[in-house]
């Protein structure tokens, strides 16, 4: 009987290290596929500002890094590149991208860089008619967690064209999408600006929105641009976002809800984010399908063409048919 009683335990002990042991396992396989920021590149001064931006917010949550660039697979005249390694497009794009991670590339200026110590750096090179396709498509897969990109190549007119990627991925992608101005450096998120609108109520955006806050220990103010005297005396209530972050889930940092008066709601947005000196800008989109955000100007495009401090750009749960819905980045900040 006492031999029984032994086994019986010695049984019960094993299976429940077995449960620990697929437990931990489950954790390190979740851990190993949602632990990048897929950075897209084209070689341009405004993509390497992006890349050095997306190493340190790497750094800050513990991630790791995907540098990407895709091309038509033919060689573009006005991105002249010199064919090494076995000769082909491919190998040369492929020497070319990691010649850019390290600022030791031929023809452009790069400024010197050195990944923070803990971040590693995947590399991929890729054939692609269409860059916006290919980046959502790399981004819907589970080892992706967010987008670092600039929101144009140049203030040229060109790089305002190049830009229609940039836009159309933050509008179209499945994961949540930093936008980084040419020339602005990261630092950590202390001030939060998040453009208040119907989306920022949804579960989704305003999880992700407060594991922001908490894990930076960063005041968010959502800020309600007004066109003035436009409606008489009535005035815009976000009264489902203050039963959200009052009654259903109180909010475990600090926020204020605030209106603003300004005909131009960019601007009202920018001129807010500079008097409270905020580190990122926050808008939230209802999902569209690539080509929607194509053709479709909203305040996020105008917002992430005209903004002078990064601009994170978060989706709500409804997705175009094919693409998921990770709430990873909520999860891991």
């Amino acid at each position: 009987m006492i031999l029984l009683i032994r086994i019986i335990a010695a049984s019960d002990c094993y299976h429940s290290i077995l449960r620990a042991y697929r437990a931990l396992l489950f954790c390190h396989q979740m851990l190993l596929t949602m632990s990048k920021i897929l950075i897209p590149v084209d070689f341009s001064l405004a993509s390497h500002n992006a890349y050095r931006y997306g190493l340190h917010l790497a750094s800050s949550m513990g991630l790791n890094v995907v540098l990407a660039h895709y091309y038509s697979g033919t060689i573009d005249t006005n991105n002249p590149l010199i064919i090494t390694g076995d000769g082909t497009i491919q190998s040369s794009y492929e020497r070319r991208l990691r010649s850019f991670a390290y600022s030791n590339a031929e023809g452009i200026d790069y400024p010197l860089v050195q990944p923070p110590r803990g971040v590693e750096i995947e590399y991929e090179v890729k054939v692609s008619l269409t860059p916006s396709a290919a980046i959502n498509r790399r981004a819907a897969k589970a080892d992706i967690s967010v987008i670092v990109m600039p929101p144009r190549s140049s203030r040229a007119p060109l790089g305002k064209w190049l830009g229609s990627t940039s836009t159309t991925v933050s509008e179209s992608a499945s994961k949540p999408v930093y936008l980084v101005p040419t020339g602005v450096a990261f630092t950590p998120f202390s001030q939060i600006v998040v453009a208040n609108n119907h989306a920022v109520a949804e579960s989704l955006p305003l999880e992700q929105i407060g594991s922001l806050a908490t894990s930076n220990s960063a005041q968010v103010h959502f800020v309600h641009v007004e066109w003035p005297r436009q409606f008489g005396p009535l005035k815009f209530t976000p009264w489902r976002l203050m039963e959200k972050l009052i009654d259903e889930q109180p909010a475990e940092y600090s926020f204020e809800v605030i209106t603003v008066e300004q005909k131009d709601i960019t601007e009202g947005l920018m001129n807010y984010a500079e008097e409270v000196r905020a580190d990122l800008v926050v808008i939230v989109n209802d999902s569209r399908n690539r080509w929607q955000a194509f053709l479709q100007a909203t305040l996020t495009q105008d917002l992430a063409l005209r903004a002078n401090r990064p601009v994170l750009v978060l989706h709500t749960e409804k997705k175009p048919s094919g693409e998921s819905t990770n709430s990873s980045f909520a999860a891991i900040l």
